[in-house]
């Protein structure tokens, strides 16, 4: 039991990244799908719902992490980025549509799920 317990403490990189990488993909998803709904309008193009996308997992001092941000310029050489922040917090004359933060809340128990799932089929591999 404790040689089994020592094992999943020291969870393998491998299945870090897998789990990040699972909740992002939760989390890109409900991203798009809700910068879409609520960025709707005459102006919209959906280009800035479509530029979001999970980055890569990266090492930090405390750990790892993996980014959901959106990418690259718009066909006016605005980065997607501000758009989406601007949207999100308002400005003068534009109230905010914070779709981001809507979005990261309707999708925190599915991503959790998801990263769960990851953990639980290590644990079954080790059958623990």
């Amino acid at each position: 039991l404790v040689g089994d317990l020592a094992e999943v403490a020291s969870l393998p990189d491998s299945v870090i990244e897998e789990l990040l990488s699972a909740e992002a993909d939760v989390i890109e998803a409900e991203q798009r799908k809700t910068v879409r709904e609520m960025l709707s309008g005459p102006y919209a193009t959906g280009a800035t719902a479509a530029s979001i996308r999970k980055g890569k997992v990266k090492k930090t001092p405390s750990g790892k992490s993996i980014t959901v941000a959106p990418k690259g310029t718009n066909k006016r050489g605005t980065r997607h980025a501000e758009v989406l922040f601007i949207n999100e917090y308002g400005k003068k004359g534009q109230p905010a549509r914070p779709a981001v933060r809507t979005a990261n809340t309707r999708a925190e128990k599915p991503a959790l799920d998801a990263g769960e799932k990851v953990f639980n089929d290590f644990l079954d591999k080790k059958g623990l």
